[in-house]
């Protein structure tokens, strides 16, 4: 499974991700004059999830959809299974997604079985390619448990830092002409046999990711986790025994004046060449150590790949230049990131 997110296997995405973030703007571009960012992005990072990490059908796709936003809402709800509440509602929701999936996992289990189907084809494929150490395949429960897991994980943080790019766009005339001056010299440069974005390009959006980096310092997706006490420690004159919860925020490093000079001004040129190494467990949007995320780099890839078409295809205006930042617990624009939009002058594809 964590071949599946390697650079090396990724690469081989590129191209089918940046044409089907091309297609969701170009039709976003037809129909209207206004738009929700955070739903625009939210629909994107689920097409995304679908196509690229599982390959599920478009028809499937959009059963799936309502279901998997009613889940999404419910994970961060008191867990009162009683009806009504958002929690029971979720259960449901995940009970349908269950059952929809299973005749899924049955076909490829068959297709792998026959060799017409790759492990690599999809993370779907590669869970029921993996044996215990019994050699023993998974059961459908754990299976289907971690698909979930893995779609609400690669879902609700990407659209999070999306939304939270174009929303930083629209307020810094700088760091927008910037990412803009960036974007359209990699089109300036492309090779004429070239149809769409390649991985190379992709590794050529420098300042575009250091500007994503910076909000993610600033305005994490995650504000933090639980982490269990292994042992009875001591923690600046804290006794923490075995086995309680310890939350860590990441508020405590990445606005750590010690760690990040200025930590409240915007600097996307302090993960430029720095002077100063960022000290390990210190920058952790994606987590650290045995626990970072595997899907980091699916991640800016993309991202880049979204923002890319994003400011290579329209041309946009806040509709509320005030709004404000919220968590629901994630950070999102409070009120959606509603903007004006049209279509770029000579907009290349």
């Amino acid at each position: 499974m964590l071949k599946f997110l390697k650079p090396e296997c990724l690469q081989n995405y590129v191209k089918k991700m940046d044409e089907l973030v091309y297609k969701v703007l170009l039709k976003e571009l037809k129909e209207n004059k206004t738009t929700q960012v955070v739903r625009l992005m939210k629909k994107l990072s689920y097409d995304m999830a679908c196509n690229v990490l599982f390959d599920i059908d478009d028809h499937t796709r959009e059963i799936l959809f309502e279901d998997f936003t009613t889940a999404f809402k419910a994970i961060h709800s008191l867990p009162i299974n009683f009806p009504g509440t958002s929690f029971w509602g979720g259960q449901k929701a995940r009970a349908r997604i269950v059952a929809k999936i299973l005749p899924i996992m049955n076909k490829r289990r068959e297709d792998l079985s026959k060799g017409v189907l790759s492990s690599t084809n999809d993370m779907l494929s590669c869970l029921l390619a993996i044996r215990d150490e019994n050699h023993q395949p998974l059961s459908d429960d754990i299976i289907t448990d971690n698909f979930i897991f893995l779609f609400v994980a690669s879902h609700d943080t990407s659209a999070t830092l999306m939304s939270l790019m174009i929303w930083k766009l629209s307020r810094d005339q700088e760091v927008y002409n910037k990412v803009l001056e960036e974007q359209m010299e990699i089109l300036k440069q492309r090779e004429a046999n070239e149809e769409g974005l390649t991985w190379g390009e992709i590794q050529k959006m420098k300042y575009t990711w250091r500007v994503a980096q910076e909000l993610m310092r600033m305005i994490p997706p995650l504000f933090g986790a639980f982490r269990k006490a292994l042992k009875d420690t001591c923690y600046q004159g804290y006794d923490i025994p075995k086995g309680w919860q310890v939350y860590w925020a990441s508020s405590g490093t990445h606005e750590n004046k010690d760690i990040f000079e200025n930590p409240y001004k915007f600097e996307p040129s302090r993960f430029e060449n720095q002077t100063k190494p960022i000290p390990p467990f210190t920058y952790l949007p994606f987590g650290a150590g045995l626990h970072n995320c595997i899907g980091n780099e699916f991640a800016r890839v993309e991202t880049l790949t979204t923002i890319h078409n994003f400011v290579k295809m329209c041309e946009w205006s806040q509709l509320n230049p005030e709004e404000t930042i919220t968590r629901q617990p994630m950070p999102y624009p409070s009120l959606g990131l509603p903007v004006m939009i049209k279509p770029r002058c000579n907009m290349s594809s």
